[in-house]
């Protein structure tokens, strides 16, 4: 177990986490290579399996990143199957409710024979329900960190997704004052234009995907070179 990660948040350090979108190996010892702390293995937005948990898992570790597992969904099952595979924690998509997060809290807790304190444990707080009720979820002991999801939100609040919509802007800052008060630990997407921002708000696990850090230095080469990047 890597609790390199954990122990960062713990520490009120912020922390990388770095979606490779898929299984890639040699993506993932390139990424630790380039200084991420955490490979988030996702198995609810990509075509990951729980197959395919082990080798990631194991590769960040053996790189010196610790590895999160984020679940197809709401169901104990595959919080415990997922934890069985070796990960250093997982991130509960669509977390709407105290009892949600008790739930995974308890799940770990049966992967690991009461030893769930050692995994760094991330409920997602990505819909309207979830924003309501988000002191009650908060409240909930166990739960390391709250993971905002910005563009599920948008969904919800009926955006299809415009993450740049004033009122979906203004549900995320008043998640992160709200959390930050309570002296709870949030992550969120961020970019280089948004880390520092977020960082000084106080958010301590910041996510990317492979995508989304490649594009900007690929678009960069090819317009050095000129070649517009192609949109097809």
């Amino acid at each position: 177990m890597n609790l390199r990660a954990k122990t960062a948040i713990q520490q009120g350090r912020a922390v990388l986490a770095v979606n490779p979108g898929g299984v890639a190996l040699p993506a993932v010892e390139a990424l630790a290579a380039c200084g991420a702390d955490c490979l988030f293995i996702d198995c609810e937005r990509t075509a990951v399996s729980v197959e395919s948990i082990p080798a990631l898992a194991r590769a960040a570790q053996a790189c010196g990143m610790s590895a999160v597992v984020r679940v197809m969904g709401k169901d104990p099952a595959q919080i415990i199957r997922a934890l069985d595979c070796g990960v250093d924690g997982i991130v509960l998509p669509q977390a709407e409710s105290a009892d949600d997060c008790h739930m995974l809290v308890a799940a770990a807790r049966a992967a690991t024979r009461g030893r769930e304190g050692e995994l760094l444990l991330i409920a997602q707080i990505e819909s309207v329900a979830a924003h309501q009720r988000l002191e009650a979820m908060a409240a909930v002991p166990g739960v390391d960190l709250f993971l905002i999801g910005p563009n599920d939100l948008a969904h919800a609040m009926g955006f299809l997704g415009d993450t740049a919509r004033p009122e979906l802007k203004a549900a995320v800052d008043d998640i992160m004052a709200r959390l930050a008060a309570l002296g709870r630990p949030f992550g969120l997407p961020a970019t280089t234009a948004s880390a520092p921002d977020l960082v000084a708000r106080g958010a301590t696990f910041l996510y990317a995907t492979l995508e989304g850090l490649l594009r900007p230095g690929v678009a960069a080469l090819r317009g050095a070179m000129g070649a517009p990047l192609s949109t097809q």
